[in-house]
């Protein structure tokens, strides 16, 4: 609930203007139909992503970077699927290749588990139409098949909602973004005029609300479509 309140009030910020007063606590529990405390807690998220600025005495403000929107705030916890339905996209999936493997040193050590550890591995390419927009390779315990076959598995949706479905909520993450090269064994999936443009990788592994590890994950996004924006305020 929180989630989806604090994407509702984001889309309200976006039809304000930087420095605009927000609508008080209790006019937004009238519109929104929830209690306070979650109205706190989705603010309190906004606040972190840089989009809300409180005064202590006066109130919330939209916030100067607000208006950088279109970019993702690099704070904001989101699948692939659901950043590209909020950017506008109508995202299709094609499989690239699924498989269950045994886990190499690199998904070992991002997963948290023993070398060899059985690890379903997913290569998924979101389009629009026909422009490439993120390659999406992922990793995660095979255990949480269960006795289900991987082929048998419908991944063309939000992978974190698979997760959700199997006792693995995705909840937070540790991330980092470079510039990069596509992998030279995918990249005759893509459109021979889309191999050689600028890439922004994101390696980020996934973690529940225990702090176990769920997901580990390396997302490709077109770098002349996509940015992230970072808040950055002195602590002094």
């Amino acid at each position: 609930m929180v989630v989806q309140l604090r994407d509702a009030l984001r889309d309200l910020i976006g039809e304000m203007k930087p420095g605009e007063q927000l609508p008080s606590e209790s006019e937004l529990v009238g519109r929104f139909g929830v209690a306070r405390g979650t109205i706190r807690e989705a603010l309190k998220l906004l606040e972190q992503d840089g989009l809300v600025d409180v005064h202590h005495g006066r109130g919330r403000f939209v916030s100067a970077v607000a208006g950088l929107g279109v970019n993702r705030p690099i704070t904001h916890f989101e699948g692939v699927t659901e950043m590209l339905r909020a950017l506008g996209f109508s995202p299709r999936t094609k499989i690239v290749s699924v498989s269950v493997a045994e886990a190499d040193e690199e998904e070992a050590a991002a997963l948290g588990i023993a070398r060899g550890e059985a690890v379903v591995r997913l290569a998924r390419l979101r389009t629009s139409g026909t422009k490439p927009l993120v390659l999406s390779l992922n990793s995660f315990r095979a255990s949480l098949l269960g006795d289900e076959d991987v082929a048998q598995q419908d991944f063309s949706g939000s992978l974190h909602q698979w997760l959700r479905d199997r006792g693995a909520t995705p909840e937070s993450s540790a991330a980092q973004i470079r510039a990069a090269r596509l992998p030279d064994d995918l990249r005759d999936t893509m459109p021979s005029d889309a191999v050689d443009e600028p890439w922004l990788l994101t390696i980020e592994r996934c973690f529940d609300d225990t702090g176990g590890i769920v997901l580990y994950s390396r997302d490709y996004h077109r770098g002349d479509m996509f940015s992230f924006h970072v808040v950055r305020r002195r602590t002094d």
